[in-house]
């Protein structure tokens, strides 16, 4: 379910502008992104981030 726009989003995760990815409860996840995502292991370096950055899904969802 990825969705592209010509202008971009910005990602959750990384904060950069893209064009590629997934919209989960309203908020846009990159494509690359998406793919660390999968692919992080608990020890990775970048793991405790993307937890964080997860954890907005959580809070955007509780004010909607």
């Amino acid at each position: 379910m990825s969705s592209v726009h010509k202008h971009g989003e910005t990602c959750l995760i990384c904060e950069e502008s893209k064009t590629m990815g997934i919209h989960i409860l309203h908020q846009f996840i990159c494509h690359e992104c998406e793919t660390k995502i999968i692919e992080a292991e608990v020890n990775d370096e970048y793991y405790r981030h993307y937890l964080s950055q997860l954890r907005k899904l959580k809070l955007a969802n509780a004010t909607l």
